[in-house]
């Protein structure tokens, strides 16, 4: 289990961001620092900039494209791509869909398919902190 604190942006609304770092196999990069990651659990699946996709050296040519509608029912066109997410001192693989459309404060946007589904987060929001308990921590 770790326990992270709540981000707090210019705006003093508090934030469920993390760091973390992304890596693909294919060619063999992880990003150089970490990145800032919306904990998200209202996103079916995970997001990550289009940016930060291309300095992986990840190629959208041959790519099924999957269109997500976001809460303010604009379209987010997107491909998939298996990445390595590194948090918590752990790496594992994760489904990323990749698009350029991501608000730049969030790059990394992780969702219930690929985080919450290997992780138990709790939000304490009257302590300004995440609990983040790992599936094989149980």
């Amino acid at each position: 289990m770790r326990k992270y604190p709540y981000y707090i942006p210019a705006n003093k609304v508090y934030k469920p961001w993390i760091t973390v770092s992304i890596g693909y196999k294919k060619t063999h990069k992880i990003t150089p620092a970490p990145i800032t990651a919306l904990i998200d659990s209202g996103a079916d699946v995970c997001f990550c900039s289009k940016d930060i996709a291309s300095f992986l050296g990840i190629s959208e040519k041959n790519k099924q494209k999957v269109v997500f509608t976001t809460a303010n029912r604009s379209p987010l066109p997107t491909f998939l791509e298996v990445l390595t997410l590194y948090t918590g001192g752990r790496n594992y693989d994760c489904s990323f869909y990749i698009s350029d459309k991501l608000p730049t404060e969030t790059p990394i946007i992780l969702g219930q398919l690929g985080f919450f589904d290997h992780h138990r987060v709790t939000f304490d929001l009257e302590n300004k902190e995440i609990e983040i308990t790992y599936n094989s921590d149980n």
